[in-house]
């Protein structure tokens, strides 16, 4: 007899399921930082290049879309592993005696996660960057102000859309790629992707695992509101793509 229930549901906050979810939301969230402190800079210099020039350097950045994301993460297993490349190297060199122990640290999750999803974070900010009106930049150099100065008061707040955008597109995804954190944690460290599939796939629990589904939901949610009020503030609640 197939009936209503809602202790799935109740489970989710379970100390240990809550742990989960703490553990996922800072991950997110510190890939979210860190792809957004090193994609800025990058973003900025591509926007400010020749037109031929920044073409190539966005191709560069498209790039490894292009190739898949298992391979990609192999790729840190065989750079970071004990008998991966700079171990090799460090070795030969007669810099270290043994291995260093890279993998299956929450470090190692952390930077393959922020690897992965980066070129969201770069295309965001370079699209808000690249529809800066530089009249306003020039007005300010002609008021006197320097460079830093108006980073800080023009460019950096005209941007804000574009880190919010790329904030957004680099949290969520950060959520669900399970593999990663399978592959680089060595499953270590659980986070709701691979708790999610490992209740599909060895639990054979499919009703708990759509119970938990929904609150990765919840929190995609939260997110894109938060996101739709950045926006709506930054840009005094006139929607961008309005023709006025």
């Amino acid at each position: 007899v197939v009936r209503f229930t809602l202790d799935n549901y109740k489970r989710i906050f379970d100390p240990i399921y809550i742990k989960v979810f703490v553990n996922s939301f800072f991950l997110a969230t510190l890939t979210s930082f860190i792809t957004m402190i090193i994609g800025y800079p990058v973003a900025y210099f591509t926007a400010n290049l020749e037109k031929k020039k920044k073409a190539l350097a966005i191709l560069l950045i498209m790039l490894p879309f292009w190739i898949s994301s298992l391979l990609r993460t192999y790729g840190w297993i065989i750079l970071l592993g004990n008998t991966g490349l700079i171990n090799n190297v460090l070795l030969n060199l007669n810099i270290i005696d043994k291995p260093l122990s890279m993998m299956y640290k929450f470090s190692t999750i952390l930077t393959g996660t922020a690897y992965m999803l980066i070129p969201f974070m770069i295309i965001a900010i370079y699209n808000s960057v690249d529809k800066l009106d530089r009249s306003l930049l020039e007005a300010s150099y002609d008021l006197g102000a320097g460079k830093w100065k108006t980073f800080f008061n023009i460019t950096l707040p005209l941007t804000i859309p574009g880190i919010a955008g790329g904030f957004t597109l680099v949290f969520i995804p950060s959520l669900g790629l399970f593999f990663i954190s399978d592959l680089l944690g060595g499953g270590k460290n659980i986070f709701l992707g691979n708790l999610i599939n490992s209740m599909i796939t060895k639990g054979r629990n499919k009703p708990l695992a759509a119970a938990f589904s929904v609150g990765m939901i919840i929190m995609v949610l939260i997110i894109l509101f938060i996101y739709s009020r950045l926006v709506k503030i930054n840009t005094g609640g006139v929607d961008e793509n309005k023709n006025l």
